[in-house]
């Protein structure tokens, strides 16, 4: 008799815990910077150079966009250009050793035909990948916010990266002069300094006396006690900031009514301080780390180098994250006195080129793929040019003529390109040159972001200045009531603040420094501006 055995199956897996969304993956800041990598190739290098061959700087933090999604793409477009090349490379190499199986006159035709078939494909494949994956809404479904894979992309990178762009320590590592790397353009700022002193108490008097005194006690009112004043009810620096942190969300968000909420605010608490690692073998072999929450000393607004102060970041992403207005506030209190500073950036909108990808076609057709072709026969001239310059590349553009740069290094240029380029190394002035002998050190903080690298240098629409200014002055009005109502809470004298609160909100000659006189707890200062760039609010 034959037993048979019912298969034995195989229990399912326990369920996997997903990995966590990324943010920011599917705005349209981090569409259109994914886009700008296949357009634009000195953007896409400043890209892999960032966040790869830089990899031991930090990540600068992310204010809108997603930097893993961004990297992918730079790198699936670099792919397309290196096998362009190698394939062509490959195709004239086997041409030319064929040449005496061939006529000569056939094997050239080949070889430039070659060359052209491999820079149609190129074309066709990044249209199909900025009409496809990339486009806003398509046939396909738009962009979801999946990016392509790659060796290079692994998954310790890809978690280097997601980690200190969203700032998971509320943690910020910069290497540059202004803290606030990835914030984009500072505005006009300022700085208040309050007397913690305690306000003068009310007492009932008499309201109504006669010449001689008479009628005293027969209407009595309130009024001013000008020489007793209540005790201030003593705060810490914490305090104030978790209360103005808890106000400004329910204010403008939380409890706000549905269509006067702000939906993109978002209010976190930020510590910002150098990344400078050393290698001293007196101490201990190897590099240096970069320091955590717990290793920072429990000093507020320590005065040291390496010192890390906190500020309060009220983020505003609006038209769909491509325009970001931050303000950072930060708190202090030394000798009686309470000193706040409030410091505005906005992340204006990102390069026009990069908006090409939604003036394109929603479907790839034969008519398209004819003017592809046709476009690239007539641009031939220029290709070949091209190449009869490519050595110049190895000239710095300060030695060649200005028309001559765009043909020499094609794409887009600009002052933010160049932004993230290592800093210059210190000169050693010293007598006897005893700088050669100091321990070895370099700066890992964030210099800038691919976002801030992409960020055009005016605004593309009228109302994005509009809404940037809209923003920075409701925050900046709202913060002063907040700090308003809690210095009243703590029995703090309201004079020194409504003063300063008034010189703030009415003042508009915003090209000066005001001090002295009864301005002397407040300066102001702003830049010289065109009144229509991205770094300005106009007037």
């Amino acid at each position: 008799m034959t037993i048979i055995q019912a298969p034995h199956h195989r229990p399912p897996d326990p369920p996997q815990t997903p990995p966590p969304a990324r943010a920011y993956a599917r705005t349209k800041a981090t569409r259109l910077l994914s886009a700008g990598t296949y357009l634009d190739p000195g953007y896409r290098k400043a890209v892999i150079r960032e966040l790869v061959k830089n990899r031991f700087r930090v990540v600068a933090p992310s204010y809108g966009y997603d930097a893993v999604s961004v990297l992918a793409h730079a790198l699936a477009a670099r792919r397309l250009r290196r096998l362009q090349l190698w394939l062509s490379a490959g195709s004239v190499a086997l041409l030319w050793i064929l040449r005496d199986s061939v006529n000569l006159l056939t094997a050239v035709l080949l070889m430039c035909w070659a060359v052209w078939a491999l820079a149609y494909l190129r074309r066709i494949a990044t249209l199909h990948i900025l009409m496809g994956p990339l486009k806003e809404t398509g046939t396909d479904g738009g962009f979801d916010g999946a990016y392509p894979a790659n060796r290079t992309l692994t998954a310790p990178l890809i978690h280097k990266i997601d980690s200190e762009q969203s700032a998971s320590e509320s943690l910020v590592f910069y290497g540059g002069f202004v803290p606030f790397v990835g914030a984009g353009y500072g505005t006009r700022d300022w700085a208040n300094a309050q007397l913690l002193i305690g306000a003068r108490k009310l007492r009932v008097t008499p309201k109504d006396r006669g010449a001689n005194g008479e009628g005293a006690g027969r209407s009595r009112g309130i009024g001013v006690d000008t020489d007793e004043r209540k005790p201030v009810v003593p705060f810490t620096v914490d305090e104030i900031t978790g209360y103005v942190a808890r106000r400004m969300a329910e204010d403008l968000r939380e409890r706000a009514r549905h269509d006067e909420r702000i939906e993109g605010l978002t209010v976190e608490r930020r510590r910002f301080t150098t990344a400078v690692r050393t290698n001293d073998r007196t101490r201990s072999p190897g590099w240096s780390r970069l320091p955590g929450l717990d290793d920072l000393p429990d000093v507020h607004w320590r005065e040291d180098y390496d010192a890390a102060r906190e500020y309060l970041c009220v983020r505003i992403g609006s038209w769909n994250e491509e325009l970001v207005t931050s303000i950072f506030v930060g708190f202090d209190l030394k000798g009686s006195t309470l000193h706040t500073e409030f410091y505005p950036h906005v992340l204006g909108p990102l390069v026009e080129d990069f908006h090409l990808v939604d003036r394109l076609p929603d479907a790839f057709d034969g008519r398209l793929a004819v003017r592809v072709a046709w476009d690239m026969v007539t641009s031939a001239p220029l290709w070949v040019l091209g190449l009869g310059l490519f050595p110049l590349r190895a000239v710095p553009d300060r030695y060649l003529p200005s028309g001559m740069r765009s043909l020499v290094r094609p794409g887009r240029r600009g002052s933010a390109l160049s932004v993230g380029e290592e800093a210059a190394q210190k000169s050693d002035s010293s007598e006897l040159r005893l700088g050669r002998y100091v321990t070895k050190s370099v700066n890992c903080g964030a210099l800038t972001s691919v976002r801030e690298m992409a960020t055009n240098d005016h605004y593309h629409h009228f109302f994005q200045r509009s809404d940037a200014l809209k923003y920075t002055q409701i925050v900046e009005r709202r913060l002063l009531e907040i700090i308003r109502t809690f210095l009243d809470e703590h029995n703090v004298d309201l004079t020194d603040h409504d003063r300063a609160q008034n010189n703030i909100l009415n003042y508009e000659d915003k090209s000066m420094n005001v001090s002295g006189g009864n301005n002397r707890n407040f300066s102001y200062e702003h830049g010289p501006s065109d009144g229509g760039s991205a770094g300005s609010q106009g007037e």
